[in-house]
């Protein structure tokens, strides 16, 4: 699950846009108006994932017509979603000066919206990755017709196909965050293709690394610095980062009170179904090591203790557990850069990092590799 709101939208192209203004990194003042197709009255959601604490602002709907100003440091993403609802979010990029949206209350991630160079670019790359991810439409129905009738090498033929147009994607958003490295739209697609995605450490770098001091000195490039610099504190073959956190009694219990056994220090909370789904597999694979050495060091970014308790019980989780009940400003996520979970870390017997974000079959494969 993500912590940070960027956008639905994935985004891809070949090439650099033309527009002359395109890398302006100049801030100021941004004025966006619009209208609402089928909302009367009512107030929208202005989500700003740059503010601390990713700040909510309400703006009001007067006659299906809203309004509203900021000042921004440089171009900033902005986020709108109707009030009260759990529906489309929109987002789009707010340059200095006017931002006109047309949008309608039951599609709102189809709204028109015109701004400035930095929305333009969004906008043109945003429909370049629709045309490529709309071929996966089809593929999808296949899937479905597939796992009903439990054709199990019919659904992996097309996860294959599926993981191919994502692969597709991110391929050519990486080429075009290159071209434009003068523009805030490079690091906000290194955050979105590769900041979340494991294995790609090397490759954020290299992006990173292009990108120009002032790109590097928004909130993007300072989202992408932390990564990085994360990365290089949590690559493999690096000593993990120490740690200590109180147990659900209000026990610390430090990481490296478990020197001399390998160790998977695993985030996760009850709140998220991907992990969830994920603890079996641990659990299987905690049972068939934990007497060769093997054992789990469980970090929940829960905040209701209760919650977080009820769910090692119902998922049989028994390995040590520790939280801050801190949410996602948890101290030792926050440690190891950890943008989503579930996300784990595999140490070896004196603590290096061997491995991450082991999932499936894929931790009791290295673990018998390790522990053999």
């Amino acid at each position: 699950m993500n912590k940070l709101i960027l956008a639905l939208a994935a985004v891809a192209l070949l090439g650099a846009c033309k527009q002359k203004d395109a890398n302006s990194l100049e801030g100021g003042s941004v004025k966006i108006k619009g209208t609402i197709a089928g909302v009367d009255t009512g107030w929208i959601e202005m989500i700003v994932p740059s503010r601390e604490s990713e700040k909510i602002d309400s703006i009001k709907i007067d006659k299906a017509s809203f309004e509203y100003k900021l000042d921004v440091k440089s171009p900033d993403l902005l986020v709108m979603r109707l009030s009260g609802t759990q529906g489309a979010e929109l987002a789009f990029w707010g340059d200095p000066g006017t931002v006109t949206v047309t949008a309608n209350k039951d599609s709102m991630w189809t709204s028109k919206v015109e701004g400035g160079a930095t929305q333009k670019l969004f906008k043109d790359v945003e429909g370049k990755v629709r045309s490529i991810m709309e071929k996966g439409q089809p593929l999808y129905a296949s899937y479905m017709a597939a796992q009903q009738q439990q054709n199990m090498q019919e659904m992996q033929r097309i996860e294959q196909q599926m993981m191919g147009l994502q692969a597709q994607a991110k391929e050519e958003a990486v080429k075009f965050a290159k071209a434009n490295n003068g523009s805030v739209i490079a690091a906000y697609l290194g955050l979105v293709y590769l900041g979340q995605q494991p294995g790609s450490e090397s490759e954020l770098k290299k992006l990173y690394d292009t990108l120009s001091p002032a790109v590097k000195n928004t909130f993007f490039g300072k989202k992408m610095n932390e990564i990085v610099t994360a990365s290089a504190a949590t690559s493999i073959g690096s000593p993990a980062p120490e740690f200590a956190m109180n147990d659900a009694s209000g026990k610390p219990v430090s990481l490296s009170s478990f020197k001399g056994k390998v160790v998977l220090v695993d985030f996760w909370a009850s709140w998220c179904a991907p992990c969830r789904e994920e603890n079996p597999n641990v659990v299987a694979a905690y049972n068939q090591f934990k007497d060769k050495g093997f054992t789990v060091f469980g970090v929940s970014l829960d905040k209701d203790k209760a919650a977080w308790e009820k769910a090692i019980v119902d998922d049989k989780l028994a390995w040590t557990h520790v939280s801050d009940l801190k949410y996602w400003d948890n101290a030792a996520a926050k440690l190891y850069k950890v943008q989503s979970i579930p996300a784990n870390f595999l140490l070896d017997k004196e603590g290096r990092i061997i491995a991450r974000d082991l999932r499936g079959p894929a931790l009791s494969a290295k673990l018998a590799e390790v522990l053999k």
